[in-house]
């Protein structure tokens, strides 16, 4: 299994957010981040074979409770994406099928899938 990532210290971490928002001053809707809970992030890595999870930036349309909702069109906003890879033998990372629930997959025969529609900040944030 390839390792990726790197735990980093507190103070990193607010020197990297920091200058994010500097980067994005002036967009008081920015999105700065996006809550998933435990038992989403342990569904992914449970999926048979997974051995990480790719985050893709994306946009999605909400609904007026801020929920994703793709029967809608326009009112697009920054999303994250979560979807669980398994490394092949050659070293690379391939998104995996994910199964919902144990009735069927959740975008029908061999399609891959992942999770989304976290709670995102601001709104879901550090007071």
């Amino acid at each position: 299994m390839k390792k990726a990532g790197k735990i980093f210290t507190v103070k990193e971490i607010a020197l990297g957010r920091k200058s994010f928002e500097a980067r994005n001053q002036g967009h008081k809707s920015l999105r700065k981040a996006e809550y998933f809970s435990r038992e989403i992030l342990e569904t992914l890595l449970k999926v048979e074979g997974c051995d990480g999870i790719r985050i893709y930036y994306g946009h999605a349309p909400e609904n007026q409770e801020g929920e994703i909702d793709f029967s809608i069109v326009g009112n697009e906003q920054p999303r994250l994406f979560l979807v669980p890879v398994q490394i092949g033998d050659d070293g690379l990372g391939r998104d995996m099928k994910f199964k919902i629930d144990t009735t069927g997959e959740k975008d029908g025969e061999g399609e891959p899938g992942g999770a989304g529609g976290g709670l995102p900040c601001p709104n879901f944030c550090n007071p």
